[in-house]
């Protein structure tokens, strides 16, 4: 109930009033509390023109979680109310939560997406995504701008990051093999 006051800017007897009068829709608890179905905000904030404003939250692997707490909490404190968080790489299209951001984005439910830094959104095609974000009334607001990088700095980054990724399906990411290949292949690219 309180987040589904904050979300659409209302209070909570307005909600009661409007169960009332069954122009909400509404689930009760065992404990016959109000609960807002998530497809009834939305329905509500198409209607009321309000979008959301969603922190986008990432790390590559689980040993990382204190870091994905961390940028989670960080997201909060800049007043961003809902975060959604994946575990999994930046190049892999297919993460979860991020397929569910690009899904309300689309239906032009979004207003701002807040990420911490751009690779938390995508390691690559950042530009495309702003665009195809835009094309849908949703900016992305970068809290925290890396330093610009040398050409072939970000280059090289990036080639062993595609090496890792496919040498990590190939061999697995733990074996001994895939870190042999990434070890080689920045060894051969800071040499160039």
């Amino acid at each position: 109930m309180k987040e589904a006051c904050l979300l659409l800017g209302l209070h909570p007897r307005t909600i009661q009033k409007w169960d009332k009068q069954g122009k909400i829709r509404v689930v009760r608890t065992l404990g016959g509390r109000r609960r807002i179905p998530e497809s009834e905000i939305r329905r509500l904030q198409g209607e009321k023109g309000i979008r959301s404003v969603i922190g986008y939250a990432r790390v590559s692997s689980n040993t990382q979680k204190d870091d994905l707490e961390r940028q989670v909490e960080y997201l909060r404190q800049s007043g961003v109310q809902e975060v959604i968080t994946d575990v999994g790489s930046g190049l892999d299209e297919k993460r979860r939560g991020f397929l569910r951001l690009l899904d309300r984005v689309v239906h032009n439910e979004v207003d701002k997406v807040v990420v911490l830094y751009e690779d938390r959104l995508t390691r690559f095609g950042f530009d495309t995504l702003k665009k195809v974000f835009e094309a849908h009334g949703t900016t992305i607001e970068v809290l925290n701008q890396t330093d610009v990088k040398p050409p072939q700095q970000e280059l090289v980054e990036d080639l062993v990051t595609i090496i890792s990724r496919f040498s990590g399906k190939l061999y697995g990411m733990r074996s001994h093999k895939q870190k042999e290949v990434v070890k080689r292949a920045k060894e051969l690219f800071t040499q160039a």
